[in-house]
């Protein structure tokens, strides 16, 4: 009986492709890849087979001998299999996995279980047209090595290579597409060649054998102590590629893991306090770098061990909330760790400037406050300093909440509301802890 998969989101296997049964597809709505703004390359319709740089990938001028007189361009697709394999290397004892190296690459050859990032051309002999290619969708493609994403020969090929490099493949059926093919567009028994440029990889293998723990492992920080540092290497590398959706969620997954462990003795409590809060911090940062201040600063309150780092990173979230004291508070203790920071002189200046800015207009308004009739001819004055509140705050780029003060009448803070809505913010009310606070928040674009 055909397999059946209900969800592509899955995945599968390309043994699952070579099941006698065959397989069978339902595709539904849940399918649909909502979440494209998470992509690093973004999709672009004009990025076809006249991409320069995947013509480049195909110019095999430099497989030439050198002796022969200078000529037009030559193309992979014109070279016979049998002339490519003349100078090629084999990367198995039986030959069947052929290697012709175009451009070096550099440092040390791709860890077995890391998340490879390839541009690759796929070829039949005498074929003008490619039948799979990465540059048909513009965007290179993430995969990750050990899982059985890819054919055989092509994972022994990529496993063989340096960061940079660009390197030609010539793979016999055995470890392509075997004796049926993939017809249409794949030939039975069809020889292949492929031309892969390793642009880039991250270690973190080890951080997907947390999932190969038993529960009973994933209690015990000796276990769990390897993957997690691999996951802090697979979060760094999305924050090195301002992708910071993805890091954050990589950081949970790390103060998930720790959190639920249990320890032996004080030199493990060291280790993960020290873990824990090198995570909480990155969370803050990428939080900050996303503009969500209020969830940095959740994290950024579970800094077992704060640094400098720690600290300034919690009051920039508590500055862009109008929090001003406390984000003084914060800057002031960076500064004692690292007193020549200058990204720490500069945001205690900033953060007195806006303080100083703010207690000015709150003046203004506590001045123009009316609490009888007999004084309702302050209004106009209390309407023009609650605008002029509103306006210094729509052009704070710094700031995304600024905190109204207690003590205002229901109908002045009802005058904050209009002049708030004139200009596009918001006046939200939340309640915690038994205590009402009221503030100004930029609406979401």
């Amino acid at each position: 009986m055909a397999k059946s998969m209900n969800s592509l989101m899955d995945g599968f296997k390309i043994g699952d492709l070579m099941n006698k049964d065959g397989m069978m597809f339902e595709i539904g709505s849940d399918d649909v890849n909502n979440n494209e703004e998470d992509e690093e390359f973004s999709y672009s319709s004009h990025v076809q087979f006249s991409n320069e740089e995947m013509l480049n990938m195909l110019n095999m001028n430099d497989f030439e001998d050198e002796e022969e007189d200078e000529k037009e361009t030559v193309s992979l697709c014109g070279i016979s299999f049998s002339k490519l394999k003349t100078k090629m290397t084999s990367l198995i004892p039986n030959g069947k996995v052929m290697k012709y190296v175009k451009q070096k690459g550099a440092g040390e050859l791709i860890p077995n279980n890391a998340q490879a990032i390839i541009h690759y051309i796929g070829y039949f002999e005498y074929r003008d047209e490619p039948f799979d290619s990465t540059y048909s969708v513009g965007k290179p493609r993430s995969l990750r090595l050990g899982q059985s994403f890819i054919i055989p020969g092509l994972e022994i090929g990529v496993r063989s290579m340096q960061k940079h490099e660009i390197a030609v493949f010539l793979i016999h059926p055995d470890y392509a597409y075997k004796a049926v093919g993939c017809p249409p567009r794949i030939p039975p028994n069809e020889e292949v060649v492929f031309v892969v440029h390793l642009v880039d990889y991250i270690d973190d293998g080890c951080a997907q054998t947390y999932q190969n723990l038993t529960d009973e492992e994933k209690q015990l920080f000796k276990y769990v102590v390897q993957p997690v540092k691999h996951m802090f290497v697979t979060a760094k590398g999305y924050c090195t590629k301002f992708n910071y959706k993805q890091a954050i969620r990589e950081y949970r997954k790390i103060t998930d893991c720790l959190e639920s462990v249990k320890l032996n003795d004080d030199l493990e409590e060291k280790e993960m306090n020290e873990l824990l809060s090198r995570a909480y911090t990155n969370l803050g940062v990428c939080h900050n770098k996303e503009n969500m201040p209020t969830k940095a600063c959740l994290a950024l309150r579970k800094v077992a061990k704060p640094t400098a780092k720690s600290y300034y990173q919690y009051g920039k979230a508590l500055l862009s909330i109008g929090e001003y004291n406390e984000a003084m508070n914060e800057f002031q203790k960076a500064w004692v760790l690292e007193p020549h920071n200058d990204s720490i002189k500069k945001a205690i200046r900033t953060t007195n400037l806006k303080q100083r800015e703010y207690l000015e207009i709150e003046k203004r308004l506590w001045k123009n406050c009316f609490r009888s009739k007999e004084e309702q001819i302050k209004v106009n004055e209390f309407r023009k300093a609650a605008r002029d509140l509103c306006e210094k705050f729509i052009n704070n780029n710094d700031v995304v909440r600024q905190n109204l003060s207690e003590g205002f009448t229901k109908e002045e803070y009802e005058i904050i509301r209009e002049e708030a809505a004139i200009l596009g913010l918001n006046v939200v009310t939340s309640i915690r802890y038994g205590k009402e606070t009221v503030f100004l928040q930029k609406s979401r674009s």
